[in-house]
């Protein structure tokens, strides 16, 4: 028999809405349906628990000055608290294995992301910083997600401000991949002399990453604001995080590149490498997230005159060198 259980949770901060949403998540049981009532539109909440396909979301109502929001399971849950629990501590540790790779996508595949937040915060509580934590498992996380994420996604066309971002990202990635093969060949390289032909293509690489500044700025200034507005906060704040990290380690590739004198051909490779192989690996993995999840909340929740407001702000702002004339 199908039974329904409420929660309303307004009112409440933010730390006291998790513990009550996902506590009351991680108990629910098959074919059990929990209502759950916000001031705000939970949007990251139904994003995330349709991407893991284990519950039946839908809005019994739409506010202001309420949402109510039914849940209801429909997959079976995931594996047992003490084997993920055990998992992260593993991972955690930083030289992940295959072994443990593989163990960890088993699974996160039959984990619901919030539920992952409720271990999260047990394994906090028992000494272990949360910055240990998404660093070591978000990455396997995403690509376990990767496929449902990517076939979800809602296209739109020029000249929406989401397309307008997307494909400055593939001109990003495209100078990642260029940057990587650079990467490749200077490894095995012993001297100045031997990478005089790469030179040149670093700087290059280099400046054309500083250039995308505009589009961060963009982001930050105009986007993220607009989904703080709808109460989609966490997302844009772990970005801006994200952005922060990356461009003190595009400035660093910078700062190399052109200061070749002031390092020994030794410590100039391994700063190349440091810099380049963080930015090759991170960046990406910060563009696909905003590509298939923070993106796509935007376009759930702004409306066309929210929209036409993000493209006037962002002509204000000003566009990258090498954005595509649409």
């Amino acid at each position: 028999m199908e039974t329904i259980k409420t929660i309303d949770v307004k009112g409440k901060s933010h730390h006291e809405k998790e513990k009550v949403v996902f506590t009351s998540l991680e108990e629910l049981e098959i074919d059990q349906t929990l209502r759950i009532i916000v001031e705000f539109n939970p949007l990251p909440l139904v994003y995330l628990l349709k991407a893991r396909r284990e519950f039946e979301i839908s809005y019994e109502k739409k506010g202001p000055p309420e949402w109510v929001l039914n849940v209801k399971r429909t997959a079976a849950r995931a594996a047992d608290k003490q084997r993920i629990k055990e998992l992260l501590k593993e991972l955690k540790d930083g030289a992940v294995s295959p072994e443990t790779k593989l163990k960890a996508k088993k699974i996160l595949q039959t984990l619901d992301a919030k539920t992952l937040g409720i271990v999260e915060q047990e394994i906090i509580e028992e000494g272990v910083s949360r910055d240990e934590i998404r660093k070591s498992l978000c990455d396997i996380h995403l690509d376990v997600l990767k496929d449902t994420l990517v076939s979800r996604r809602i296209e739109v066309s020029a000249p929406h401000p989401i397309h307008t971002f997307m494909r400055e990202h593939q001109v990003i990635l495209n100078t990642l991949n260029e940057l990587r093969r650079l990467l490749d060949r200077l490894k095995d390289k012993r001297s100045y002399d031997q990478f005089k032909d790469d030179e040149q293509k670093l700087k290059d690489l280099a400046h054309n990453l500083i250039e995308a500044e505009n589009h961060h700025r963009r982001e930050e200034e105009v986007l993220f604001p607009k989904l703080i507005e709808h109460g989609i906060v966490e997302p844009p704040e772990i970005m801006k995080m994200d952005h922060a990290e990356l461009r003190k380690r595009k400035h660093a590739l910078q700062e190399t590149a052109n200061a070749q004198k002031n390092y020994t051909f030794d410590e100039f490779k391994n700063k190349v490498l440091e810099s380049g192989n963080f930015l090759t690996q991170e960046l990406e993995s910060h563009i696909f997230k905003e590509d298939n999840i923070l993106y796509q909340m935007a376009l759930q929740v702004l409306n066309k005159k929210e929209w036409d407001d993000v493209k006037r702000q962002c002509d204000l702002i000003g566009y990258c060198c090498f954005t595509p004339k649409e």
